[in-house]
Parts: structure tokens; C-alpha cells; sequence
């Protein structure tokens, strides 16, 4: 009986504990992209374009803080926020992937443009490694050597769903709206 007290101050802390890093992660896209997102749940080419979009926004923004002189000492901060912002769109990319392939809804023009976009930001990452001074790479090194994996990772996904894709679409086999899947 003396280990309730324990179990409940266990249990209360627990709760704090989850509740306080459920606060700290914070959502990667705006309202109105979310809103985007919604309208688009029905075409996986718009939604992947659309991530695709919101990506390559992150990394425009990485790029201006990079070479702007006035971003001031918070720039490896914000650099290393956008970029877990980037790891996360990558992260929604390969779930669209994931989803949309598993129910054989056509999305190769999607996955064509997230194949050329992810080479893209493939080199715009090689380029931020290279050319961040060694005080501020220290501070994000951990997360963009992450978001290069990350990177890597969802072109390989794209490559091999498209060569699936194109299998299916062979086969006439795909289906072109989601909400019109037979499962």
C-alpha cells in the first residue's frame, strides 16, 4: 500500500512529461497550408506538389538567412528550425507516398516532380554544409546531415513508387481519384 503514493506521483509526472513535449513540437506549415492540404486530400499530384512547394519555401528561407550580413545571432537557430521544418515535409512527402501507394491512386507527375526537387535540394544542402561558417554549423550540423539522409532517402522511396507506378499504370490497374479506391 505505501507504493500508491509513488505510482501516483509517477503516473502525474508522466502525464506532465508527454504533455510538455507534445507543447514543444510545433506544427511545420501555416494555416493556410494546412488549408491547402485539405483541399487537395483528393489528387496526390497537388499534394505532393504542394509539399514539394512548401519544402523548397523552407529552403529558399534557409538560403536568404544564410547569405543575408544583417540575420543577426539567432541565424543557426532559425537555420536549424527550418530545417527540422524541411525534415518534417520530407517526413509528409514519403507518408503521401506511403498511403497513395498503397491504394494504387496515380501519382506520377507528383512523384516526378518530387524526384527532381529532392536532387535539388540535395545540392542546396551540400551548398549550406560547405559554405556555413564552423561556429554556426556546430550549432545544426546534427540536423542537417539528417535532413541530407532524409533527402536521400525520400528520392529513393520516389524512384522505386514511380517504377511501381508506371508497372501499374501498364496494367491500367491505377486509379485516378482517391475517394474513388474500391477499398
Amino acid at each position: 500500500m505505501r507504493q500508491t503514493p509513488w505510482l501516483v506521483l509517477l503516473l502525474v509526472v508522466t502525464c506532465y512529461l508527454t504533455q510538455y513535449g507534445a507543447a514543444q513540437r510545433r506544427d511545420p506549415l501555416s494555416d493556410k497550408e494546412i488549408d491547402e492540404m485539405r483541399e487537395a486530400a483528393d489528387r496526390p499530384d497537388k499534394r505532393l506538389e504542394l509539399l514539394a512547394s512548401f519544402a523548397r519555401a523552407r529552403m529558399t528561407s534557409i538560403e536568404q538567412l544564410r547569405t543575408d550580413a544583417k540575420s543577426g545571432k539567432d541565424r543557426p537557430t532559425q537555420i536549424h528550425d527550418l530545417l527540422q521544418d524541411f525534415i518534417s515535409l520530407l517526413d509528409e512527402i514519403d507518408d503521401n507516398i506511403d498511403m497513395y501507394g498503397s491504394h494504387k491512386t496515380d501519382m506520377r507527375k507528383g512523384l516526378k516532380l518530387v524526384i527532381e526537387a529532392d536532387s535539388e535540394w540535395q545540392l542546396q544542402l551540400r551548398r549550406l554544409k560547405e559554405q556555413s561558417p564552423p561556429e554556426e554549423l556546430d550549432q545544426y550540423s546534427f540536423v542537417l546531415s539528417n535532413a541530407s539522409e532524409a533527402v536521400g532517402d525520400s528520392a529513393d522511396g520516389a524512384r522505386k513508387e514511380l517504377q511501381e507506378q508506371n508497372e501499374l499504370a501498364k496494367n491500367k490497374k491505377l486509379i485516378k481519384v482517391y475517394s474513388e479506391r474500391p477499398d
